[in-house]
């Protein structure tokens, strides 16, 4: 048996043990930052149970510090190991602080009530609602009797932990636990959750470049939960510089909040500043690597192209096309041949130029005023001769 506080797509999840933290130490100060479903096999009650004994031995080893930083993104998940987080935080010598940097829902508020001030990104999320219980094996009607019961005692703990912070009556809170209750940025702040809004968006906030799950860091891309509504997750685009792509465009707006509620401000609708290209690739990161891609992969296209027609194409214009000067295949083809027709061109001309030059344009069809005409038939007499005796010395029937 298992009782869980967050998201029923989250919830179904087989339970698995993993660490869902990490401790940074910043000298004076620390870090936890809680990332993923907050999960554990063994109970954090027990003084058996591992993971928890990790925990605690972590923040131990950390020492005397003025201020803890909680930073979340996480979803929930096992209440008993958000309510062991929570007293040993609340226990602790520092300072805690806390910080939403993507979504804080279900058990991981509890987490978030051991925190004297509390932040949260513009665009982040807070959601509260009652917790659950995920079974294994068999239980008579009386045992779930009895774990409804036990349900009921566990949602009274995060009531009591909500209650400490929030300026809400008991019979408040159960409601917004009851209705599910989602706020986005200011909403928490409203809603008592959170003490201010960060102004920078989750993609742009320092303290997320720190933020690695799995040897990877965090972005505003993959930290939406699929169980996040639709209309919490267009709040949240509507509040980011750089959206999620959803239905094929980009655009920048500037919001102005009104208690529990998100306005749009048409006439305020504004950029973010673009100077140079490093400034482009942070505020439009996806969209710059597929131009990136684009890019690389046509030039691949462009060069293969050259390849197959360069039979017969000088090298250095093959060099100059590829490199210098860039032109594609087409236009390097075309090239080639105005170049083939200017060379033949030059050669008529120049051939033209020779028969001028040699004088064998002036040669004519008539003879001249000097021809001999009695000469040329005593020549070709001669050769009649000559040709006559060839014949005779050649025929077999002579002796």
């Amino acid at each position: 048996m298992k009782i869980t506080n967050q998201p029923t797509a989250a919830g179904s999840l087989e339970p698995k043990t993993g660490k869902f933290w990490n401790f940074l130490d910043n000298g004076d100060t620390a870090e936890l930052q809680l990332f993923g479903t907050i999960q554990s096999e063994e109970s954090w009650w027990d003084d058996d149970c591992i993971t928890y004994r990790n925990f605690i031995n972590e923040l131990n080893a950390l020492g005397d510090k003025k201020v803890i930083n909680v930073v979340i993104q996480s979803g929930g998940g096992d209440v008993f190991a958000a309510n062991a987080i929570y007293n040993a935080l609340i226990l602790n010598k520092a300072k805690i602080t806390g910080t939403i940097i993507g979504i804080c829902a279900s058990a991981a508020t509890i987490i978030l009530m051991a925190c004297e001030s509390r932040k949260i990104a513009k665009n982040a999320i807070l959601m509260a609602h009652n917790p659950s219980i995920s079974l294994w094996g068999s239980y008579q009607a009386e045992d779930l009797l009895k774990l409804a019961e036990v349900t009921n005692q566990v949602k009274k703990s995060i009531v009591s932990a909500y209650m400490e912070r929030l300026d809400k009556t008991e019979e408040e809170i159960n409601q917004l636990m009851d209705e599910e209750s989602w706020y986005v940025g200011q909403e928490a702040v409203d809603a008592g959750f959170c003490d201010c809004v960060i102004e920078s968006d989750f993609q742009n906030n320092a303290v997320s470049n720190n933020f690695i799950v799995n040897g990877i860091p965090y972005s505003f891309n993959n930290y939406m939960e699929k169980f996040v509504p639709d209309n919490i997750r267009k709040k949240v685009q509507d509040l980011s510089k750089t959206p999620q792509k959803e239905t094929g465009a980009f655009f920048d707006t500037a919001n102005t909040m009104q208690k529990g509620k998100t306005t749009m401000d048409e006439k305020d609708k504004t950029a973010p500043v673009i100077t140079d290209a490093a400034a482009l690739k942070a505020a439009y990161p996806q969209l710059c690597a597929a131009i990136a891609a684009e890019a690389v992969s046509a030039e691949r296209e462009r060069l293969k192209a050259i390849d197959e027609i360069a039979n017969g194409i000088p090298e250095e214009l093959l060099t100059k096309a590829k490199y210098d000067e860039p032109m594609s295949a087409a236009d390097l083809a075309l090239a080639q041949m105005k170049a083939n027709n200017a060379a033949g061109k030059k050669f008529v001309d120049q051939m033209v130029d020779d028969l001028q030059n040699s004088g064998a344009a002036a040669v004519g069809s008539e003879p001249n005023t000097g021809y001999d005409q009695e000469g040329q038939k005593q020549a070709e007499k001669a050769q009649k001769v000559s040709n006559f005796a060839a014949k005779l010395k050649n025929d077999n029937r002579r002796g």
